[in-house]
């Protein structure tokens, strides 16, 4: 009988983890999320000032939330959005025509992130 208790708390404590781990990268990628969009906007706008000043609070939020991730997801992952990450800052001071194609990648990069973090049938089987 123990060892099934002991079977049923954890799985109870792996589901509350998966939980709380994609609650945790969802709010950090609606963030992300919300400052890539605030630099498509300055950009289109042709506000570079601006863009910088987002460009630079993307890769601080950025490392801060790569942190937090580094203990929910494998590396590769979050490797492959850093390396996005920091071509932002350089676009946005070059007024490099690839910006918007790479904040869309960073954005669908979280996107992806979150979706394989997600605890569903199809991620689990």
């Amino acid at each position: 009988m123990s060892r099934v208790i002991t079977s049923l708390c954890l799985i109870l404590a792996i589901a509350v983890y998966s939980a709380v781990a994609a609650h945790i990268i969802k709010n950090e990628n609606e963030k992300l999320s919300g400052i890539i969009d605030e630099i498509s906007l300055h950009d289109q706008n042709g506000d570079s000032e601006k863009a910088s000043e987002a460009a630079e609070r993307l890769n601080s939020e950025w490392y801060t939330f790569e942190r937090k991730m580094s203990v929910f997801v494998r590396d590769d992952k979050l490797n492959t959005i850093s390396i996005a990450v920091a071509r932002v800052k350089p676009y946005v001071t070059d007024a490099n025509d690839e910006l918007q194609a790479e904040l869309k990648n960073i954005d669908r990069q979280l996107e992806l992130l979150y979706r394989t973090e997600l605890p569903t049938w199809y991620n689990i089987l």
